[in-house]
């Protein structure tokens, strides 16, 4: 797996996190291009990705918000959207365009807070400690593969399975096996992981599970509005996105 082309859509001027630092970190996963929707660029910002052989441009088109990113992702072959999240009186995003982007998004979004302040991680890189929030659906297998496909930028991983409703000891113990699983796919890629079972409500152990290991990431599956699948549904990676405080990376 690699991240050729990313499309950009934070607004840099405004930005808590360093762009060019968290760009050339995906250097290392193919990183070939960047396409920008914004034209107030940091000093600087072209001329570092060139020296990187990164290229870098300002795309301009009209139309709606969303629409226009998920044509352009489409249309350039994008393999990741950075989107920025705006936070109003504790809750995510000012409008509903993100939420709506996340959504209908066919590729990786990696969420952003524009407005959070400074990260107390930002001595860390992206992909420096992350935080793996897995469950038994498609999309979680998906987010596993695309770990293992980062697996050359990556730090730390921890796995995160959590418990809604009280198991049996059968349970509990098929539970640990196939989360073992998981850990040892890592392993075997050279993935330095740790595997963690928590319970309560998935949103808020999975926040809690960031705190506890000094996440600079967390990344998520997101299975679609019509699955059956309800743990892992796009509602609670947004619930997850909405309160926390490093950058979270959906797969759909």
């Amino acid at each position: 797996m690699e991240i050729k082309r990313i499309l950009y859509t934070t607004n840099l001027e405004k930005a808590t996190h360093d762009p060019i630092e968290l760009l050339l970190g995906m250097k290392g996963v193919g990183l070939k291009e960047v396409m920008l929707l914004s034209s107030d660029l940091p000093e600087g910002l072209k001329s570092k990705l060139a020296e990187e052989e990164i290229n870098c441009k300002t795309i301009d088109k009209p139309g709606p918000f969303v629409n226009k990113i998920l044509d352009l992702a489409d249309k350039e072959n994008a393999s990741l959207i950075i989107a920025s999240m705006k936070r109003v009186k504790n809750r995510l995003f000012k409008g509903s365009a993100e939420k709506d982007l996340i959504k209908n998004s066919h590729i990786p979004v990696l969420l952003i807070h524009e407005n959070g302040g400074k990260y107390e991680h930002r001595k860390k890189g992206l992909f420096d400690n992350v935080i793996l929030a897995t469950h038994w659906s498609d999309s979680a297998r998906r987010a596993w593969l695309y770990i293992v496909g980062l697996k050359k930028v990556l730090g730390a991983v921890d796995i995160v399975y959590v418990l809604n409703e009280k198991p049996t000891v059968k349970e509990i113990r098929q539970i640990k096996e196939r989360i073992e699983e998981i850990r040892k796919i890592c392993l075997e890629e050279k993935i330095d992981a740790e595997s963690h079972i928590y319970a309560g409500k998935t949103p808020e152990e999975i926040l809690l599970a960031a705190k506890e290991y000094n996440a600079s990431l967390i990344i998520m599956g997101a299975s679609s509005k019509n699955t059956i699948e309800k743990v892992f549904s796009r509602s609670v990676p947004l619930s997850v996105a909405e309160k926390a405080h490093v950058p979270v990376l959906i797969i759909p």
